[in-house]
């Protein structure tokens, strides 16, 4: 019996709740789940999990063996980061998630070609614009330009990320262009998810921060669609400065109100406790930064380039 993938996977359906959300977590199917997780009750002759129609809950036994199988899962990934940092070799699978945005402009494109310099490194990447448990999910590493709460690792602060407000100068004409941040109300906001601005929105001038009412004429569940309701002359939107700095200098777009600033976005990665020992994490982390360091609109810390750009 393998019994570290069957403490992968007990400690999977204890984290997610289920034994479909192990399978899904662990890639495998879900009576696989449950035959790993019979054979550890048959080994130490106990039961370990009760189940219902809600999922699972530990029993009194199964939380003592949940604290060792953890414990000893840390130490099985630590023994493979000191081995791979003894042998230099760059190899293995790298889970990796952020957003939509991220995923598609510059993540996507750094992964590309640093598969292509280290074949033997499989990097899978999960493109999400809300915050996981990477614990809960096996991630290995998480780029988030939003707050991103506790227990979810260890989080650094890598930089900063401009964002602006653009339309298209066709709808500007149109509909005028705002001189103060009241007037924002007079145009329709093209609104990213239901979890973005929904009656205002902050702007900042000089020292003040102003809260700027919006007027939501549109709700984009991607960011794709929200390019489309832009270049189809149906509001303003704000959006990261990599993305509209070729078209604000082109001309195809136009920033709104642009002596009236958003406040910027902070970038954090996250990683499990001791995985930026990891030459997968490095690797990738070097590779991102090195794009990150060159990406209009990012502004990286001192520390976040000391720490992985000069190692």
């Amino acid at each position: 019996m393998d019994i570290l993938g069957a403490f992968e996977s007990y400690v999977s359906a204890v984290q997610s709740g289920s034994l479909s959300g192990a399978a899904r977590q662990r890639r495998m199917t879900q009576p696989a789940i449950s035959q790993q997780i019979t054979a550890l009750e048959r080994k130490f002759d106990t039961r370990l999990l009760s189940r219902n129609r809600n999922g699972v809950r530990m029993t009194q036994s199964g939380e003592i063996l949940y604290k060792h199988a953890v414990t000893m899962l840390d130490e099985q990934s630590n023994l493979q980061s000191a081995l791979e940092n003894l042998t230099g070799k760059v190899e293995g699978q790298l889970v990796m998630t952020t957003s939509l945005a991220f995923s598609q402009h510059i993540v996507g494109e750094v992964i590309v070609e640093l598969t292509k310099q280290l074949p033997e490194l499989q990097i899978i990447l999960r493109a999400e614009d809300g915050i996981v448990d990477l614990a809960a999910e096996n991630i290995d590493l998480a780029l988030w330009s939003c707050t991103v709460g506790n227990g979810n690792g260890v989080v650094r602060k890598i930089g900063t990320m401009t964002t602006l407000h653009v339309a298209t100068p066709e709808y500007l004409d149109t509909n005028g262009r705002p001189q103060t941040a009241d007037d924002l109300i007079k145009l329709d906001y093209i609104q990213y998810k239901s979890t973005d601005d929904r009656i205002a929105t902050p702007l900042v001038f000089g020292n003040e921060t102003f809260q700027a009412s919006i007027k939501i004429g549109l709700t984009a569940q991607f960011p794709d669609m929200v390019f489309q309701a832009l270049y189809g002359n149906l509001g303003y939107a704000k959006i990261p400065e990599f993305l509209v700095a070729e078209a604000v200098k082109s001309g195809k777009l136009e920033v709104v109100l642009p002596d009236w600033k958003i406040p910027e976005k902070e970038l954090f990665v996250v990683y499990p406790s001791g995985e930026n020992k990891s030459p997968r994490v490095i690797a990738l982390m070097h590779a991102l930064l090195k794009r990150l360091e060159v990406t209009e609109g990012v502004n990286l810390v001192a520390s976040a380039k000391q720490l992985f750009l000069n190692r």
